[in-house]
């Protein structure tokens, strides 16, 4: 006979996906009439934009696209020019245990982008993006602590064990605006742009997410009077409360992605030198929860058969938090006498986390305007690996860098390169414990039990575990420890309490 348990009730959200993707998008664009041939291409830079995603049954879709603009020179002589080409980008990832009513946070990014010349009217354009996403699903657990009937004689083995869980995941779509300084003389047209967002510091206070961060901002730009090519890399900072339904006591991890980028010249005329620019981001919030939790570990009586069977329980123990900086150096060569840098675009690569060890690598290109005033670019590959001491049994999750800052240097005919790297990242510990999940009560087998001495003589080691004594020998803890007091160790009386 089944005997009724007495359980705590715990509601949560439990990730029941998680996956990458890494897909190469092509786009082919024909050069318009009133462009000049292509002679050579120069390079591509772009904005990625998640547009949606979308939790099927077995599948998560995320569709997104890419704002590349190709710098090219022109056939004989001209100026550099810039051809924007939209890349329509679509991943569907297979996730079994996914449904509709799931909640999915998603993250992509661009590992590359380049483009190609098929003829002197028509580019290809390549876009490898990366993404990953984690699906979570409302989730009640329910974990055994004791019986119903409190008049069953039992003895009971508790235990506790940390439990971090996932409380809330939400979203918000939020708007930052800025305006951006031109220099003297104005600009003409945008060339080329390129953003990059990331949260720096977030915070749980009263049922409320409070974060904030900065995008940057890099644009390579036409002269207004006499045409030459600038760029300018400017930073908006934004700052958002998010309401959370549920508790929260950690700080909730923030991903954040970029929906949409619109930067507008003034008006000919007007005369105020600056960039209207507005940022559209959606921040995806992961709001997490530690506690202790009991569970039944073991359970017996000396009046009755109990048998027990027991699950395991896989439990998140604890998040935290890493974040590193990291400065890596490296040259590239310029193909020429160097002259002005123009631009300098940075990307992060793939990234590989094993065991307490990240590896990446930053590729850096520089578009420079040589003496002969021909422009090239210079490519460079810098590796970046960071180290951090982590517990056993904890695994890094969530794995992201990103490149705050760049710097160069000119050094003969070639450049000296330094690039910030910011590296986030999740601790995560795991541990399983036994629970018991159902007690059967069996009088038939207790009667059929042969009596027992009333007290048994047992040597034993030090650090003997008193309770599984005290179960096969039809006794209690508390009565093995009364009948032990004061005697010599290694030998124990234990009384039968039956």
């Amino acid at each position: 006979m089944d005997t009724a348990l007495k359980k705590d009730i715990y509601e949560d959200l439990a990730m029941v996906w998680q996956g990458t993707a890494s897909r190469d998008f092509t786009a082919e664009c024909i050069i318009p009439d009133t462009m000049p041939d292509v002679g050579s291409i120069i390079d591509a830079e772009g904005i990625l934009t998640l547009r949606s995603k979308d939790t099927e049954a077995g599948s998560v879709l995320l569709a997104a696209s890419v704002s590349a603009f190709v710098l090219y020179m022109p056939d004989g002589d001209g100026a550099m020019q810039s051809l924007p080409v939209t890349i329509p980008v679509e991943i569907r990832m297979d996730a079994p245990p996914v449904d509709t009513d799931c909640r999915t946070v998603a993250r992509l990014r661009i590992r590359a982008l380049d483009a190609r010349m098929a003829n002197s009217r028509k580019i290809s354009v390549r876009a490898d993006v990366a993404a990953e996403g984690q699906s979570y699903q409302k989730r009640r657990l329910e974990i055994a602590v004791g019986l119903e009937d409190e008049t069953v004689a039992a003895h009971i083995l508790t235990g506790t064990a940390p439990m971090t869980m996932v409380s809330d995941v939400r979203e918000k779509t939020f708007v930052a605006t800025d305006e951006y300084q031109l220099p003297t003389g104005g600009a003409s047209a945008i060339l080329c742009q390129r953003a990059d967002a990331a949260v720096e510091e977030v915070k749980y206070v009263s049922g409320k997410a409070v974060f904030r961060g900065r995008v940057w901002v890099d644009l390579i730009l036409a002269g207004g009077n006499d045409g030459q090519i600038f760029s300018g890399r400017y930073e908006t900072e934004f700052s958002q409360i998010m309401e959370i339904e549920g508790e929260g006591e950690t700080a909730p991890a923030i991903i954040l992605m970029l929906t949409g980028a619109y930067f507008d010249l003034p008006e000919s005329g007007e005369g105020n030198g600056r960039i209207a620019a507005e940022l559209h981001l959606a921040a995806q919030c992961i709001c997490r929860r530690s506690r202790e939790i009991n569970y039944m570990a073991d359970i017996y009586s000396n009046r009755t058969q109990l048998l027990s069977q027991t699950e395991p329980l896989d439990l998140i123990a604890g998040v935290q938090p890493i974040s590193m900086r990291q400065t890596v150096t490296g040259s590239a060569e310029s193909a020429g006498e160097a002259g002005d840098v123009l631009a300098l675009f940075a990307s992060v690569g793939s990234i590989s986390a094993e065991e307490n060890t990240i590896k990446t690598a930053v590729s850096i290109r520089v578009i420079c305007r040589r003496q002969d005033g021909q422009i090239s670019l210079s490519r460079c590959r810098l590796a970046a690996e960071f180290t951090t001491d982590l517990p056993e049994g904890t695994e890094l999750a969530g794995v992201t860098a990103t490149v705050s800052d760049v710097y160069y240097t000119p050094s003969g005919t070639g450049i000296d390169l330094r690039a910030t790297l910011q590296m986030e990242a999740l601790a995560v510990s795991g541990q399983t414990v036994s629970c018991i999940a159902q007690v059967t009560e069996d009088t038939e087998a207790w009667a059929a039990v042969p009596p027992a001495a009333s007290v048994v003589l047992v040597r034993v080691e030090p650090g003997t575990d008193l309770w599984a004594l005290a179960r096969k020998y039809h006794s209690t803890v508390e009565a093995i420890e009364k009948a032990n007091e004061g005697r010599e160790k290694g030998l124990l009386l234990i009384p039968k309490c039956r």
